[in-house]
């Protein structure tokens, strides 16, 4: 137990200068390549601690050897190339005519991925957003709409996602749906041509077709939300 004890408390210093040496990033803002080193330097970490067979040496050595990867390749990665080909390269996921599909595709996101990661950056509503861009650490820079500022007082209900119903969401809000389907057929469209569509209880509707651009409208003759 003594030995354990031993090669723990010495890994664990040795992984806190080399955690410390590579930076205070926090595990969201890593770099793919980073976020890849520091799993493989905790694996490498665990096998001399649980395994007294493996001389503790060998696992400061793969840690140390992890360490100078990681220095090399923050070196190359001054190239442009070279940085894009590690990290890839900030994607504009809504622009001015709302939100970008065919970006959401290349991300492997879907449109309920956006307005997750929208609200975390307090913005509830596409109204809200003018620009949104998908930096290369998973986070979402958001340029706000200053216009809207405090108007959104509601949170907006999504509809349909990607061409389909949310029927939680529906059901949960007593959405009717016959109401959106006729919508709909005033824009000559089905649900699977909507990109996106959310609705409020001011009966603020936020809509995108999929190959069209983002819409706000007030809805007339009736609410979409049974209250």
């Amino acid at each position: 137990m003594l030995i354990i004890f031993l090669r723990a408390f010495i890994l664990f210093g040795i992984l806190l200068v080399v955690i410390r040496l590579m930076g205070k990033r926090q595990l969201g803002e890593m770099e793919p390549f980073e976020l890849v080193i520091t799993l493989v330097i905790s694996e490498l970490a665990c096998i001399p601690i649980s395994d007294r067979a493996v001389p503790i040496t060998y696992g400061i050595v793969a840690i140390l050897t992890m360490f100078v990867i990681h220095q090399a390749i923050l070196l190359f990665s001054r190239i442009p190339r070279v940085q894009k080909a590690l990290s890839g390269k900030p994607v504009l996921v809504v622009n001015k005519n709302g939100i970008d599909a065919h970006a959401l595709k290349k991300l492997n996101m879907q449109v309920n991925d956006l307005l997750q990661a929208l609200r975390v950056a307090n913005c509830f509503s596409l109204e809200e957003v003018h620009y949104a861009i998908m930096e290369t650490s998973g986070q979402l820079t958001v340029v706000v709409n200053k216009e809207m500022n405090d108007k959104q007082q509601t949170l907006p209900v999504p509809v349909i996602l990607d061409g389909k119903w949310d029927d939680d969401d529906i059901s949960r809000n007593g959405i009717d749906k016959s109401r959106v389907e006729t919508l709909l057929d005033g824009k000559g469209l089905r649900v699977k041509d909507v990109l996106v569509m959310t609705v409020d209880c001011n009966n603020r509707m936020v809509f995108q077709s999929v190959k069209g651009s983002i819409q706000f409208e007030d809805i007339d003759g009736g609410l979409l939300l049974n209250e």
